[in-house]
């Protein structure tokens, strides 16, 4: 077979947003969580000749009878799943259309289907593990817009195992047109009758009277990520954007960002990228009234990109959105092939700093046989963006450069100390060795005002949990707090639930010394986690973050629904008010939040659903950002609406737990609790564990291009009637 190059993209073990790109070959994993897929929309006026995506919900490392599976798509071949009955382990949603348009289709002439794009193979996703008791898949129309074909015992030469699975096709343009493929053993029946699929477009859209949120958005995925005000209330609002939301389109996907007034007003709005991938992570503002945006290019944005893949860019602007000056790095500064930022923040001289994670090859492979590893990373710049240091947090650490150690987040204090968080296989300690795979914990490090490490502060859950933490902020008196989610009981348990598919959320306050004074643990019976997640102290050391819930009164999997959560917190812990925002059976993220002297709290997020008012391109389908308004001081909106549709909860049953007494922290080290002093020697004996070697040749096995291919024997099998693996 030919080389076909695939991406492979690893999302976290809660329950993700994955998009599709525009990539040819792309294979996501949900990994564990209730994960949602948004499929590839079809462009004709994209010059890419095929789309092929491989998506799996669940499957990575829960397991190793589940690596085993990953590993054997190394060897060539792409099907032992169907020898394995491997448990489902999260209700995942794999959107393959809209209320307007199917996707994977083709978007040219029809007569297309029966020669360049025969059978519509050169654009279809392929869904790993479906569980019918469990997923849902979505589809535009009505079921007699689709086929569903029975594939049983296709053979395809090189690989070992016979193909089984349903082919999904669409025929709205009068001929089969193939959707998606889904690998499942020939014993598994599906039924376009029953819930686990579910179709979108015949009834008209509803329309919105919830006009405190405001909504706005294109036809194709428009994120926000987050949020900042100025000293005069004005708000700042940033993402990425496939459309054209602030100007025209340049690239796969564009940077936005959006200038509201006090009171929700659009006061002007930007929009820049390259013809590639620009994204943006986060912003912030100076006392000067300057903002400063951060993110990940694929391009050359404001330097000759050096880096095989991402760099990483920062930028400062004046209040009328002019680029005061920009920076882009990659490999010279981080010392890796891919490198991402998702953490900002200014200090009160203008000072600018940013963490990220850098992707490197991995160099010991006799200890992990993994090809990559990763590293955390702060860097400073002065107010006319020249780098003043750079610390690299996870290039020794005690168990050797081998591990995985990211960063999420940065804030930095009165003093000029940097504080960043993240999660960890090891950065003091292997993480969790009772776990046979699965590693995460979660880590807070303080890096002073000459970029040198201070401490590090690693902690975990008891039962085997997974910890991350999303995001972190400091108060008036120095104090460091760190929100994220657990799988596990960093305490007492707060209800008898599984822990394989739901998480909490955790917020824990720690002393300048790194010495942690509580950790709080609170959430509901369903799954509350963290997803480019916020936290926000006010000027009253008020403290504010964000997530999501979806806890619902709606058991059905099929038809479940997340919604945004804002909670408040004192400095103590307790817990103020909990606020949730969502629509009936869609999915509403909160991301980013931001405060002002007013009492007003500003929420950003992303959202499916015709969640607020909206401009003439925002419809909820391939995702909208909004903006909506709190005030702080009891959660409520600041107006009221009247769609039924929409969850306004403001007394919400979650309970929150004291677990102070109860962290993990393994083995005490130099210092208090597990702070330790990283010019310290460490001993280095520890239990080696291995994820084995991951590459792909999903592409060939899946390409067209290929003479001995699913799809070339599909192809071929069809137009010589020989047809007996269809039935």
């Amino acid at each position: 077979m030919s080389e076909f190059k695939t991406t492979i993209s690893l999302l976290t073990p809660a329950s993700d947003i994955i998009f599709a790109s525009s990539l040819n070959y792309e294979a996501a994993f949900g990994r564990r969580g209730s994960d949602t897929f948004y499929g590839a929309v079809s462009n004709s006026s994209n010059n890419q000749s095929q789309n092929i995506d491989f998506w799996f919900g669940d499957i990575f490392d829960n397991s190793p009878e589940e690596y085993e599976i990953v590993l054997s798509i190394e060897q060539g071949n792409p099907l032992l799943i169907l020898d394995r009955d491997i448990p489902s382990v999260g209700a995942d949603r794999f959107i393959l259309g809209d209320e307007y348009q199917p996707y994977y289709t083709n978007s040219g002439s029809s007569d297309a289907l029966l020669t360049t794009d025969f059978l519509g193979l050169n654009e279809y996703v392929v869904i790993y593990d479906f569980s019918p008791t469990q997923d849902t898949i979505f589809l535009n129309g009505s079921a007699e817009d689709y086929r569903l074909v029975d594939i049983n015992g296709l053979k395809v030469e090189g690989v070992e195992q016979l193909f089984y699975g349903k082919a999904i096709f669409s025929v709205q343009q009068g001929l089969p047109d193939l959707v998606a493929y889904v690998i499942s053993k020939p014993e598994v029946k599906l039924d376009f009758k029953d819930e686990y699929f579910q179709f979108v477009g015949k009834e008209s859209p509803k329309k919105p009277e919830y006009k405190e949120i405001v909504q706005f958005g294109t036809t194709g995925t428009d994120f926000s990520t987050a949020a900042a005000t100025d000293a005069s209330g004005n708000v700042y609002v940033t993402g990425y954007t496939t459309g054209s939301l602030e100007g025209t389109a340049n690239g796969s996907s564009d940077i936005w960002v959006t200038k509201f007034d006090n009171n929700g007003n659009r006061l002007w709005g930007k929009q820049f990228g390259t013809s590639t991938y620009d994204e943006a992570y986060s912003v912030v503002t100076d006392k000067e009234g300057n903002f400063y945006l951060a993110g990940a290019t694929d391009g050359n944005l404001f330097s000759s990109k050096q880096s095989d893949e991402l760099e990483v860019w920062v930028a400062k602007y004046d209040s009328n959105g002019k680029q005061l000056w920009g920076k882009q790095f990659g490999t010279e500064v981080t010392d890796g092939y891919s490198s991402n930022s998702s953490g900002l923040d200014v200090d009160q001289a203008g000072n600018v700093y940013l963490s990220g994670l850098s992707i490197k090859e991995n160099t010991r492979r006799d200890i992990l046989n993994f090809p990559i590893q990763d590293d955390s990373w702060i860097i400073k710049f002065d107010k006319d963006g020249n780098q003043q240091w750079f610390t690299q947090l996870g290039k020794n650490t005690p168990l050797g450069n081998f591990v995985f150690d990211e960063t999420y987040d940065v804030t930095v204090d009165k003093d000029g100390n940097t504080y960043a968080v993240g999660w960890t296989q090891g950065l003091l300690q292997e993480s969790d060795p009772s776990r046979p795979l699965l590693k995460y914990d979660a880590w807070l490090t303080k890096v002073n005002p000459k970029g040198e490490v201070e401490w590090i502060q690693q902690f975990s859950s008891k039962n085997q949990g997974l910890e991350v933490a999303w995001a972190v902020d400091a108060d008036s008196m120095g104090n460091i707090y760190v929100t994220g989610w657990t799988s596990g009981d960093l305490g007492t348990q707060i209800s008898e639930t599984n822990k394989l598919e739901s998480n909490d959320i955790w917020l824990a306050k720690f002393h300048p010394d790194g010495t942690q004074e509580w950790i709080k643990q609170f959430g509901t019976s369903g799954d509350d986690g963290s997803f480019l997640a916020d936290i926000e102290i006010d000027a009253k050391d008020n403290i504010y973050l964000t997530g999501y819930s979806n806890n619902s009164s709606n058991k059905d999997n099929h038809k479940q629904t997340f919604n945004a959560f804002v909670a408040k917190f004192d400095t103590s812990g307790t817990n103020q008010w909990i606020q949730q925002l969502g629509s009936e059976s869609k999915l509403t993220y909160a991301t980013g939040l931001a405060t002002d002297d007013t009492g007003k709290l500003f929420v950003t997020g992303f959202t499916d659903a015709s969640l607020g008012t909206s401009n003439t391109g925002a419809n909820g389908l391939y995702g909208d950002a909004w903006l909506a308004i709190l005030d702080a001081e009891k959660g409520n909106l600041q107006f009221t609406g009247l769609a039924q549709d929409v969850l306004d909860i403001n007394n919400s049953s979650s309970s929150t737990v004291d677990i102070t007494n109860n962290i993990e922290t393994n083995e005490p080290l130099s210092g208090s609790d597990n702070i330790t002093d990283p010019r310290v020697e460490f001993d280095k004996n520890f239990n080696p564990f291995s994820y084995g070697q991951l590459s792909s040749k999903l592409g060939d096995i899946f390409s067209p291009d290929s003479q001995n291919s699913f799809a070339s024997v599909l192809s071929e099998g069809v137009a010589n009637g020989n047809t007996a693996f269809l039935y």
